[in-house]
């Protein structure tokens, strides 16, 4: 009876060891690897690769125009302002910059460059104007999981900043109205 088990075990293991998954057009072994383009299965294993993102959620956008009247003007006037100080040397002022961020004290554009072109461990812009539900800076100006400590240090903003900062960010970060 037990050899009759191993050897049922054994002929299972053999013809299961060659197993592959049909995902779409895809077929996935164990053995795919993520990335590889010569793969017959480019996104790995079934499954995917793993998301790594960390659980900020998505900016609610409104649909209603009358609502967007905060510009990134206003935004950058927070934030360059004392009440942020983004700008003081000893945070993104002076190059590099804090995490290697520098944002400009004289130029807004530049400011908005760099935080668009600012991923973080999130992996996902900072400000992203091509997902703009898809940003983080409202969970990293309110200190909400996914976005590290509030900034600035060791707070946050006021109440009222960061209402100003949510609306400009629910009609879509745009840098110009």
């Amino acid at each position: 009876m037990r050899a009759a088990h191993f050897l049922i075990s054994a002929l299972a293991l053999v013809a299961f060891a060659g197993c592959r998954i049909d995902v779409g057009d895809q077929v996935c072994t164990e053995e795919s690897k993520v990335n590889d383009k010569e793969d017959s299965c480019p996104y790995g294993p079934p499954g995917g690769p793993k998301v790594l993102e960390s659980g900020c959620p998505d900016i609610e956008q409104t649909m209603d125009p009358a609502m967007c009247t905060t510009t990134f003007t206003d935004v950058y006037n927070i934030l360059n302002g004392p009440t942020a100080g983004c700008t003081l040397n000893g945070c993104h002022g002076e190059s590099p910059g804090a995490r290697g961020i520098f944002l400009s004290p004289t130029d807004s554009n530049a400011f908005y460059e760099e935080l668009k072109g600012y991923k973080g461990s999130q992996g996902y812009p900072y400000i992203n104007e091509e997902q703009p539900t898809h940003s983080w800076i409202m969970c990293n100006l309110g200190g909400v999981a996914g976005g590290g400590a509030p900034m600035p240090p060791p707070s946050g903003l006021n109440e009222t900043d960061i209402a100003t900062i949510q609306q400009w960010a629910s009609c879509g970060l745009k840098r110009t109205p």
